[in-house]
């Protein structure tokens, strides 16, 4: 049985790649940058065999689900470039060099959720690993979210399993890590801070489409590109417990090999609602709540199979 992600070490073993591309991001345009970053996928792709491994596996999976019917051509080596692209646009978002005009909003429930923000009413999103989960949290440090102020953004990460690139992002931007929460330190009181963070207008980000160490023996079971999957039953506790506003957020590129990428945001509030109910309810729509996060997150990988970058087995029966 392959190692769980949470099991392993942060595989980065020395910050020095992440400067240099941190450096190249500060002193070229951003095309160039996506220009080197071709070789350097290549070099990936030759020497990460469970890379390698684990996008065949979800392609393997996603192919027998839809019968071979995927919109775009996928490739091992087109997801890896990819993913190397979503890291230059993670730290190109932290320091303010995505553009406006690179970000385009779909009209899904992103309108209900600006109302929501300019009224002063925060919320939770719920994103996952595929496409550019930093994209809305790094673009709001700079007023450029599609709401006129700063919102501020909490969110609750793995910040042990990839310190290197955690430190060298706060070194970038402070808000990087001052306003993140690793599950791990979550207590009662996290809680209850969390949803004064809420009432007073601001934002809780997570991720609810992968396991982890403190989540292990504890997650839902349903399918997912028709086969069953693990997902963690604490992220839609959590968001039972806010009781807020809820969203399923993705931030995609319009296609995987983009040297000017251009980004799409989609937005869709969920309609579960935790107000009132009892324990047993509260678990029925916990699990109602993962399942119609499932079938979201299954409608955009469909989507865009070459932006899916949970590089770790969904389907392990651990």
């Amino acid at each position: 049985m392959d190692k769980q992600w949470y099991k392993e070490k942060e595989q980065v073993h020395t910050s020095a790649p992440i400067l240099l591309t941190l450096w190249l991001v500060k002193v070229l345009p951003l095309p160039v940058v996506c220009g080197i970053i071709f070789p350097v996928a290549f070099f990936y792709y030759l020497f990460s065999s469970r890379a390698r491994r684990e996008i065949r596996r979800f392609q393997n999976q996603m192919m027998t689900f839809t019968g071979g019917h995927v919109p775009h051509r996928i490739s091992i080596y087109r997801t890896i470039f990819s993913f190397s692209l979503c890291l230059v646009e993670r730290i190109a978002g932290w320091i303010g060099k995505i553009d406006e005009e690179d970000i385009f909003y779909n009209d899904d429930d992103i309108d209900d959720y600006w109302e929501n923000l300019d009224k002063g009413q925060g919320c939770l999103l719920i994103a996952s690993h595929l496409g550019n989960m930093d994209l809305l949290r790094s673009l709001s440090t700079f007023c450029r979210a599609g709401v006129d102020h700063v919102i501020p953004v909490t969110v609750i990460m793995e910040i042990k399993s990839s310190e290197k690139f955690n430190n060298v992002m706060k070194g970038v931007n402070e808000d990087y890590e001052m306003t993140a929460i690793d599950p791990t330190d979550i207590t009662p009181e996290t809680i209850i801070m969390l949803q004064e963070k809420i009432q007073n207008g601001e934002i809780v980000v997570i991720t609810g489409d992968r396991i982890s160490a403190h989540s292990s023996n504890r997650s839902i079971r349903t399918k997912f590109l028709g086969k069953d999957a693990k997902f963690p039953y604490g992220v839609f506790l959590i968001a039972a417990l806010l009781d807020c506003p809820t969203y399923f957020c993705f931030g995609l590129r319009d296609a995987p090999v983009m040297l000017r990428p251009v980004n799409a945001v989609y937005m869709h509030r969920s309609d579960i609602d935790f107000n009132g109910c009892s324990r047993n309810e509260r678990n029925e729509r916990i699990n109602r709540l993962c399942e119609n996060y499932v079938m979201t997150l299954e409608k955009y990988c469909m989507r865009f199979p070459n932006q899916t970058y949970n590089l770790y087995e969904y389907w392990s029966e651990e």
